[in-house]
């Protein structure tokens, strides 16, 4: 027989149980002893954080054979304890993910109208109820709004902007909150000393926080802590088996992004990454580091962040001699960048991150530059008409240089007309990749493998991309860089632009898929070997 889940053994039995949601159970509470509960409710907030439980307690107290009101639930009559082993016929719990449909609320429509058995109350609690599709909601309206005086409904969701306002409006709404950071702590230490286990404080905490306010998932973790078989659940269990970053990992990444040392920071988060931590892992840890970082020298940190005295002590310190501008451009790239990698599917994982090391650090050394629309406005501008000679005077022609290597970004580009192809672009793109590495090397590296020239359209260049890296290009810098590397490398000012991939076609002058290459070799052929083409 499979043991019985720490989270299900020790659910609150008792409204006064019931952690962090007080705002909720003194009014259910008043409601028991005034007499005046409601026939529909409606539970909304994250999820763990107690609104089946709450309901539940509800079910029980209104059913509750105790004479005295402020004592129910007691846990002690036969309705509770039915409760308690989920045996209770009257009190139905219906997922709504799974029964979405009209008919399904149609069958609950014909069974409301039957009176309780064992209770007094017939209790229908209907979980994530926002699944449930408009005719669904349309069905369960007349019956929500005057139910029989047996009946009452308690709705519990996750996502109450998705309910109905004609179904909102027929309950009452009670909204839970995230749990507190101590108020989770001091439950889990009293389900470690109930059970008879041991548990660092720092480990109880570090569980607490990646827990983000739901009890549930909080209790979770610790129930799979304990199967790990040691006597004591220590911090580095707790991020061993959490696949976690090490605390003294981030300190030097920080520390580099604070010193503007991308050398150091960009191996920092490659040897993480080959250590096997989740880029996702390592960008949130980044971000509650840098979120430290931030409060600590803009607030009062020892006060907002709950944490050993010896983290916040190296916290204070990386504050005092960070740049503020740095640290807020940072926690927005590195937060940014844990939705990149949940969102996308990157060769290079860990690329999100290296982009957003290098454009926090960068934004602060990039000298001043026009808007994007002035730049365009002079790449496109007619040239002036040149000089005339005076009469009976020769000038030798001078024919421009061709680009270098060697050229600086900064230094004038030659202005001579060329006429552009994919072909005279292609040949280019090695040539633009390492004069971009001398300002970026990780957009370098991303322009070779993460963009494809599409085609050439006067002096402006297209590429498709993928549409996170899209957004990459086309930031102020970065979009500067790259035109500056092209306009080098061909020899006149040229304008890079960024398309997403999705619903390309190829057309004659861009470049050929890979099926239009294969036909047009397979044409060179037949010709050759003195074929006609038919069609």
């Amino acid at each position: 027989m499979a043991a019985q889940a720490l989270y299900r053994k020790w659910r609150s039995q008792t409204f006064a149980e019931v952690i962090g949601q007080q705002h909720v159970t003194q009014t259910l509470v008043n409601a028991l002893k005034l007499e005046r509960v409601a026939h529909a409710y409606l539970f909304a907030g994250p999820r763990g954080t107690g609104k089946t439980t709450t309901a539940r307690l509800l079910a029980k107290a209104v059913n509750c054979r105790a004479e005295d009101i402020a004592a129910r639930p007691c846990n002690a009559c036969d309705i509770c304890l039915a409760v308690n082993g989920g045996r209770l016929l009257d009190l139905i719990e219906i997922d709504a993910a799974s029964n979405t449909g009209v008919d399904d609320i149609r069958d609950l429509r014909e069974k409301v109208n039957f009176r309780p058995g064992q209770a007094r109350i017939k209790f229908y609690i209907i979980d994530e109820v926002h699944m449930l599709s408009n005719s669904a909601f349309n069905a369960l309206l007349k019956t929500l709004e005057e139910p029989p005086g047996h009946v009452i409904f308690v709705l519990a969701t996750t996502e109450p902007e998705r309910i109905p306002a004609t179904i909102t409006s027929r309950c009452q709404r009670f909204d839970f909150k995230r749990i507190k950071l101590a108020d989770i702590v001091g439950r889990l230490e009293h389900i470690v000393t109930q059970e008879g286990l041991s548990a660092e404080p720092e480990a109880l905490a570090y569980i607490a926080r990646q827990a983000s306010g739901s009890m549930r998932d909080a209790i979770s973790l610790l129930d799979q802590l304990t199967a790990y078989g040691t006597e004591t659940i220590t911090l580095e269990l707790v991020r061993s088996m959490l696949g976690a970053v090490t605390s003294q990992s981030v300190i030097t990444l920080v520390d580099a992004l604070i010193d503007q040392d991308v050398a150091v920071g960009l191996d920092t988060i490659n040897r993480i990454i080959d250590d096997g931590v989740d880029p996702r892992q390592l960008a949130r840890e980044v971000v509650e580091h840098l979120r430290a970082v931030m409060l600590a020298r803009l607030g009062d940190g020892a006060e907002l962040l709950n944490l050993p005295d010896e983290t916040l002590a190296v916290i204070k310190t990386q504050a005092a001699r960070a740049d503020t501008q740095l640290i807020v451009r940072a926690t927005a790239l590195f937060n940014q960048a844990v939705v990149d990698i949940k969102s996308s599917l990157l060769a290079v994982p860990q690329l999100p991150l290296e982009l957003a090391f290098v454009e926090a650090i960068t934004a602060l050394t990039a000298p001043p530059q026009l808007p994007e629309a002035v730049i365009e406005a002079a790449a496109l501008a007619p040239k002036p008409a040149p000089a005339e000679k005076p009469a009976g005077v020769s000038q030798p022609e001078v024919s421009p240089p061709p680009p270098s290597l060697e050229e600086e970004p900064g230094q004038p580009i030659d202005q001579s007309t060329v006429d552009l192809t994919v072909d005279t672009v292609r040949r280019c793109l090695e040539q633009v990749v390492k004069i971009l590495e001398r300002k970026n090397k990780v957009m370098a590296e991303a322009l070779r493998s993460q963009a494809r020239l599409h085609k050439v359209d006067g002096n402006q260049i297209h590429f498709l991309t993928s549409e996170m890296m899209k957004k990459r290009f086309e930031k102020p810098q970065p979009k500067m860089a790259i035109d500056e590397a092209f306009s080098q490398a061909i020899g006149q000012t040229v304008i890079i632009r960024f398309s997403t991939d999705e619903g390309v076609s190829y057309a004659q002058g861009q470049d050929d898929g890979p099926e239009d290459k294969d036909v047009e070799e397979l044409l060179k052929v037949a010709e050759e070997l003195g074929g006609k083409i038919v069609k």
